[in-house]
């Protein structure tokens, strides 16, 4: 069974492994885009600093008017402010869900924007946890793309533990 803490654990492990992959941008790299009308590599960074914990906060909350739009709650936000501000919001998440009463995830519905209803806690998972997934997938590729060579399979599933 998939657990809050499972949850809290596979959220913030992907946004160690953007981190990580952040730390490893070749220069240049924030300006690569690789279509017209897709984002640029910094935009995509702001998004994930953001976005995925903002719609974590609108479902347990059973509220998507709440907090900004992600494009526009970090339009002025310094790439370099990145590692920081998606290690606070994957805090936040853990806060947030810890302090959710567990019984409502289960059984609470929500419904998104684009009609989509599930309960909330199938919510959580079919959108903010495969998007940290699927962003940190893009942001992989675009550094690739860009000429982080060095980068590999491992780069993108794993953060090797320390000493």
């Amino acid at each position: 069974m998939f657990s809050v803490e499972s949850f809290i654990h596979s959220f913030s492990t992907d946004a160690e492994i953007a981190v990580r992959l952040f730390n490893k941008m070749p220069e240049g790299a924030l300006d690569y885009r690789p279509t017209q009308g897709q984002r640029s590599t910094a935009e995509l960074l702001r998004y994930l600093s953001y976005g995925p914990y903002n719609v974590v906060r609108r479902i347990v909350a059973g509220d998507w008017s709440i907090g900004k739009p992600a494009n526009e709650a970090t339009k002025d936000m310094p790439v370099s402010d990145f590692p920081r501000n998606i290690r606070h919001h994957a805090h936040e998440v853990a806060r947030i869900l810890r302090a959710a009463d567990p019984v409502a995830l289960e059984r609470e519905l929500f419904t998104f924007p684009w009609g989509a209803t599930h309960t909330k806690a199938d919510g959580l998972v079919n959108y903010p946890l495969k998007w940290m997934a699927g962003y940190r997938m893009q942001l992989f590729l675009y550094l690739k793309a860009a000429g982080a060579k060095e980068l590999a399979t491992k780069d993108l599933w794993y953060i090797p533990k320390e000493g």
